[in-house]
């Protein structure tokens, strides 16, 4: 990809159904869109010995401020029920 990745592309990805892989403080999760501002995290796997919720659902604001320290961004498309 060229340039860098900026949060509005990432939103639009989330907004045309992807499921997002990404790793975060040590652990790989899975972020997609359930509804108008509220998204569903799962824990994917657990690489850190700190206790972390399986699933938390959270705002847009909430996964806004967490984008810029997302690394190894992965792509799930929900094609594949």
């Amino acid at each position: 990809m060229e340039g860098k990745y900026t949060f509005e592309q990432f939103n639009e990805d989330l907004n045309n159904g992807y499921k997002v892989l990404y790793d975060y403080v040590r652990n790989r999760y899975m972020v997609y869109k359930v509804n108008e501002d509220c998204y569903m995290i799962e824990l994917v796997e657990q690489k850190s010995r700190n206790p972390v919720p399986a699933k938390s659902m959270v705002t847009f604001k909430a996964v806004k401020q967490m984008f810029p320290f997302f690394t190894d961004l992965e792509y799930k498309s929900d094609s594949a029920k």
